[in-house]
Order: structure tokens, then sequence, then C-alpha cells
């Protein structure tokens, strides 16, 4: 007798031993994806979530996840979820203690790496664009071959992982937010505090606007909102904040006299480095670096990050101006080296989510020389780049402002060069229980310090009342008559 094919099918599959495929969405746990500190209570695992949540036949892909255990002998039932920038740095790599994290001491902390980033699977790496990224930190690569190179390079590692199964279209803001409630449902999580920065502050308010339900509280610090057009506006983002650091020693009564022509003296360091470049031996992959205009600026920007760095800018520009390149040559040795993004992470999410709704022109005028800041390119990617990623669009609503009732903590460092106060205060008008807070003198991650994690632990004890903020109001700010006597 013959049998239906259906029943042939079921015999054989049973005959093989076969069973059901595991449930998607899952946690797996096991090993961590790095090496954690033995001593403290650390779990580890895989979320395994869909490539393309589009898609009802795609491929499974795994996100390591990092709990750190509280302290406490009862810990409170809403951990908080925390997520770095980027888009495209790790979240768990540098993630390996909870010793000195205070917000352990009444509840679990987890993190999850993003879809793409570097420990996940698949990792959306791309090696030539760390690369090339490389070369134009060293001056050796600038202007449109950089644009060229870069594009052609994103090119071919969009076919390398598309030829290995990747699909592209699935690593968007809106599939990590679902992979953040995926792993709130699977680790049985009822509600929870989201802790994003920078980049991560526009995924976590995504969530928000997905899953607003699984939502405890945000603490929100540097914030990306999602209307924003980030590479409109790159470079006027560092003007404002050396504009603040030249005013800001203009009207400090001992640097004011010492500097008198402060932001002249910058202009000039400027363009002679890119008449001229500058003479500094530094080497970068095996090779001299031309230290430009560029390069000058990239120094500075990075001293803006770090707020023992902020008083000093002006002794590192006059010093520069005259000779002495010690603070700049260190400056500019530490950004040599290639760079730790997941880049193919990185396009796949900014040219969905940002390039669409941005105009190529005022893009263009961001590199311009008339800035004074050498061609700088601080966007984080170029209309080219993303043409050669090829993406599909985001929806429109991923631009637009996400709006809620969940109380939120929103952190705002005054000298941040990438995202300035004015973005999180943006919130004010559609969440009207948003805290601001405003930290003197520090710049991008404001909340990482000692007055910040007081302020979050207050917060995340009762969101639905104004934290205390008193050492925020206390800080004096940014002491320009450092630069005088350092």
């Amino acid at each position: 007798m013959r049998l239906p094919l259906f029943v042939a099918v079921l015999l054989l599959s049973w005959k093989a031993g076969a069973e059901p495929a595991p449930a998607v969405p899952r946690f797996e746990p096991g090993a961590c994806a790095v090496e954690v500190a033995a001593t403290e209570r650390i779990d580890c695992g895989l979320l395994v979530v869909p490539e393309n949540r589009q898609k009802a036949d795609s491929r499974p892909i795994r996100l390591p996840v990092t709990i750190f255990r509280s302290r406490a002998a009862k810990p409170l039932a809403d951990p908080v979820l925390f997520m770095p920038g980027g888009p495209g740095l790790s979240a768990v790599e540098h993630m390996t203690s909870g010793k000195n994290n205070k917000l352990l001491d009444e509840r679990d902390y987890i993190v999850l790496e993003q879809r793409g980033a570097k420990f996940a699977q698949p990792s959306l790496q791309c090696p030539e664009i760390t690369k090339l990224k490389g070369e134009v930190a060293a001056g050796r690569l600038r202007g449109p071959a950089a644009t060229t190179a870069l594009t052609q390079a994103a090119g071919r590692c969009r076919a390398t992982l598309a030829a290995s199964g990747v699909d592209l279209d699935g690593y968007t803001s809106e599939a990590a937010a679902d992979d953040i409630e995926d792993l709130r449902k699977v680790l049985g999580v009822a509600r929870w505090n989201l802790y994003g920065v920078s980049y991560s502050t526009r995924l976590m308010l995504t969530v928000l606007r997905r899953h607003p339900e699984g939502v405890r509280s945000l603490v929100l610090d540097s914030v990306l909102p999602p209307e924003v057009n980030f590479d409109e506006v790159s470079a006027t983002n560092v003007l404002r904040v050396l504009n603040q650091v030249f005013d800001g020693c203009a009207v400090d009564r001992e640097c004011g006299a010492r500097y008198p022509d402060l932001r002249a003296r910058f202009a000039k360091l400027v363009a002679d480095a890119d008449r001229r470049p500058l003479k500094l031996s530094i080497r970068a992959a095996g090779a001299p670096a031309e230290v430009r205009g560029a390069q000058v600026v990239e120094a500075i920007y990075s001293a803006m990050h770090e707020p023992v760095q902020i008083p000093l800018i002006p002794k590192l520009i006059v010093d520069a101006s005259e000779g002495r390149f010690e603070a700049l040559r260190g400056l500019i040795s530490g950004n040599q080296g290639p760079s730790a993004m997941a880049w193919g992470m990185r396009y796949s999410v900014w040219c969905a989510e940002e390039m669409p709704f941005e105009d190529a022109g005022r893009i263009a005028a961001q590199v311009s020389p008339a800035l004074g800041l050498g061609g700088m390119n601080a966007g984080n990617a170029s209309p080219q780049e993303c043409r050669a990623w090829n993406v599909t669009a985001a929806p429109a609503v991923e631009n637009e402002p996400v709006k809620s009732d969940v109380p939120a903590l929103v952190f705002a460092g005054e000298f941040d060069p990438d995202t300035p106060p004015e973005w999180g205060h943006r919130l004010l008008d559609s969440m009207p229980n948003a805290y601001p807070v405003d930290m003197r003198g520090r710049s991008h991650a404001a909340s990482f310090n000692s007055c910040g994690v007081s302020i979050v632990q207050d917060f995340l004890q009762d969101p639905s009342h104004p934290p205390a903020v008193d050492c925020a109001l206390k800080r004096r700010g940014a002491d320009f008559s450092l630069s005088v006597r350092h």
C-alpha cells in the first residue's frame, strides 16, 4: 500500500530520530563570550533570535548575554539592562566585572551584545574598513580619496557578508529593540530599567516605542534622538564645544589674560598644519603619520571627551602653536590604530535609519575646509558608502520623536562634542516624565562618575519622582585657570 506523502515524511523523521527545531526566541545558558571575574556571581549565555524578523523562514542568530547578579540578599525584581553606543561597539567585551558597579547593591545588571557586534554570531565585521579608518586617522588617506576607498571597501564587505548568508536588512534598531524585548520575556522579567548611552539611547527609545509594557524606567545618557540628522551637524557639534572652550578661557581671569588670542591661535595652528604637516615623529601601522589640520582637530576632539583634559585645551593649543608638541603628540598617538567598530553593523543601522532622512549637501558642508577644522570628518557614514551598502530604508517612524509617559532620567554633558545637551532637552516635549540632569564640566557619557551613579541610584528607587541632583548642582564645571597653573 502506498502511504500518503505527509505520512511517509513523518515516518522517515521518526526513524531518523529527528526532533522539532528548538523554539526561537530562546535563551541558552552557557560560557561567557569573554573571560569574566571568577570570584563574582556572573551568568552568561546566548539569546537566539531570527536574523530578519520580517521573514518567516529567517535563520537564527545568537547574541551573547552577561548577567551580573546583585549583591543584595533579596535583589529587586526589576533589573537594569545596559547597552553601549556606536552603533558598532561591543557591549560585552569590556564588561568583565561588577565589583565597582553600585547598581548591583540592589538589582541585577544585564548586558546584551547587539546583533552584528563583535561577539554576536554572525559578527558584521569589515576588516578592510577597519584598516582604512586607521589610514584616515594617520592622515595618509583623506578627502575624496578616503571617501572613494571607503565606498569601494564597503561594497566589497557587503558582497562578502551577503555571500556568507548574512541578511543585511535584518540589522536595524527596530530588530535590536525586539531582541531586547525577547530577552526580557525569556528571562522571565516582568519590567526592567533600560540604560543607554549615545546611540543606545536611541535604541532604548525604540524599545519604549515598540514595547512600553516592559519598561519601568529609562536612564538616557548623551541622547541621540531619532529625529535629529546627526551627519548634517557632526562638525557643528565639535565647533560648539570649541567655542565653549574659547569663551570659557576668555571669561576666566587667569586663562583670558595668558591666552587672549586663543581662537586665532587655534585657527593658525590648523592652517599651518594643513600647509605643512607637523613633524611629530608618530608612526602608525609601520609608517609615519602625516599630522595635518584634521589630526590636530581630532586630537583636541579626543581631549574634549576627558573632563580632566577639557580645562587644559587652551594650554594644549598654545603650546602646539609655539612648537611644544608633547601633549598634542600624546593625543594624536592615542588616536592611531584600526577602528574598534563592527562596521557592517554600523552601516546597516545608519544607512537604513539616518541616511534616508539626511541632506547630502548639508553632510558635505560638514567636511568643508571653510569650517576651519582641517576637513575633519566627524560623521558616521557618507551617502556614497550607504549607496554601496544598499540596505532597505527604514520607515518614517524611525525619524520621529518617541512619545511616552514612562519616567526617564536624561543626562547631558556640558562639553559633549557628539550629542549636545539640547538633544536631551528635546525629550521634554514628548516625554512629560523626563528629568534632565546637565552635568557641568562633563562630556559624552556624563553619568559615568560618582555623582551620576548616585543620581541613577536615587532615580531607580522611585522613578515617579525627580531624583536628588544636589551633587550635579554643586559642580563648578571646567576651571580654565588650570591651563595657566598646570
